[in-house]
């Protein structure tokens, strides 16, 4: 599934190039996909990107486009063709297409004018200057839950999903079913360094691509080859050289390296 990095890729490399597209019509090939109503934004231009969790936002005069691309879906643009497996299409006056692409078809598009509507229930960004390691401590006090499903819960923190919470725990020496009432005050410090860490450098890197993620002007996300756990079943841990093995903490398949990561009891 794209996560917040994957997403924000696509902010940031659609914005110089859409910015201004007037759209001429819009619709739903997939009617799962979308309910919206597209004719409400004909003859409005995008005036700018966003994204609040895995939820990327186009801006438009009057409304605003929320595209939520679930576990395949991507974004292409085209000289006035429709690829295979669209769900979703825009059409603009300069004979483009804006099109979702998704061959499961568990995304989703919404036309709003309140954004909150459908972002409102989210955490806060974990890049946000909203985000302070003060912030974080004082959240994380108040669950007592496992870390694993904290971190992939979006109503704790946007943005996370499997592959960046296993890269996280990892990097901040942490099992994935410790609880987050056992964390110390400086395990609480390393994951929050941790989670800002490998968010921005997975952005660096475009995202990962595991399925069918593909970035703006169709690349590859590279940050796979920086993946320290994720996928790695049976490979040697880059610092200790024990095998990463793999468990299932709440349902998803979950890496780890059960020797840098070690599940301590709670004390009473």
């Amino acid at each position: 599934m794209p996560e917040l990095p994957e997403v924000d890729s696509y902010r940031t490399g659609l914005a110089p190039t859409m910015i201004g597209w007037k759209i001429k019509g819009g619709k739903a090939l997939w009617k799962n996909a979308s309910d919206a109503d597209f004719y409400s934004i004909i003859n409005q231009k995008i005036t700018g990107f966003d994204r609040r969790g895995k939820y990327l936002i186009l801006n438009l005069d009057k409304s605003n486009i929320i595209i939520h691309l679930r576990m395949t879906g991507r974004i292409d643009l085209t000289e006035n063709e429709t690829p295979e497996y669209t769900t979703v299409e825009l059409d603009f006056y300069n004979n483009k297409k804006m099109c979702l692409v998704d061959y499961r078809k568990f995304g989703k598009v919404w036309v709003v004018e309140d954004i909150e509507k459908i972002v409102g229930h989210l955490g806060i960004e974990p890049l946000s200057k909203q985000f302070t390691s003060k912030k974080f401590k004082l959240m994380i006090k108040k669950r007592k839950g496992t870390l694993k499903p904290l971190l992939l819960n979006q109503q704790f923190i946007a943005g996370i999903g499997n592959y960046l919470a296993d890269e996280i725990l990892f990097r901040a020496n942490l099992h994935p079913l410790r609880t987050a009432d056992t964390l110390n005050k400086k395990e609480i410090n390393e994951l929050y360094l941790s989670i800002r860490h490998i968010i921005r450098k997975s952005i660096r890197f475009g995202g990962t691509t595991f399925l069918t993620f593909r970035g703006p002007e169709g690349k590859k996300g590279k940050f796979w080859k920086k993946l320290q756990v994720f996928r790695k079943t049976g490979e040697p841990c880059p610092h200790c050289k024990r095998p990463i093995t793999r468990i299932i903490v709440g349902q998803r398949s979950t890496h780890l390296c059960e020797n840098k990561q070690k599940l301590h009891k709670k004390l009473h």
